[in-house]
């Protein structure tokens, strides 16, 4: 059973994150934002979410440095990274990676948001909602800088 952490704020330290690759693979988020010492963690809601789905469009339009962490296992990762070409290195799921940050489960919707981190662990902004606001690009921008 996934238990809720209490949501983390900027400067807080991300925790070891079970994630699994497209094809089934585990894989350390140190290894995928190995690139850059900034990068945006998108958590969606969904793999069907249409928000969500247009918030990484975009992320890839933007060319931002992301990791994108669908709730469920490698067929919800393996189906986003079908639909956005561009970020399908990127893509990864996890069945318990949004309760390790604070994202909640609320009447039924899974909450969805962005982390902008600091080699891979440190929080350097949060922004966490329902997925219509999920997603900022200026405020991504900003925090990248």
């Amino acid at each position: 059973m996934t238990t809720l952490s209490a949501p983390l704020t900027a400067g807080d330290t991300l925790p070891r994150l079970e994630l699994v690759s497209r094809a089934g693979a585990p894989v350390a988020l140190e290894t995928i934002a190995a690139s850059s010492p900034r990068t945006v963690l998108y958590f969606m809601r969904t793999s069907t979410c249409p928000v969500c789905h247009q918030h990484l469009r975009a992320i890839a339009r933007l060319g931002l440095p992301a990791v994108v962490i669908v709730p469920g296992g490698a067929p919800e990762a393996d189906a986003v990274a079908r639909r956005h070409p561009a970020l399908a290195e990127a893509v990864v799921a996890s069945e318990d990676a949004h309760a390790a940050v604070g994202l909640f489960v609320r009447h039924g919707l899974q909450q969805s948001g962005t982390y902008v981190v600091e080699g891979a662990r440190i929080v350097a902004a949060r922004h966490a909602t329902v997925p219509l606001g999920s997603f900022d690009a200026a405020e991504v921008r900003a925090a990248l800088a």
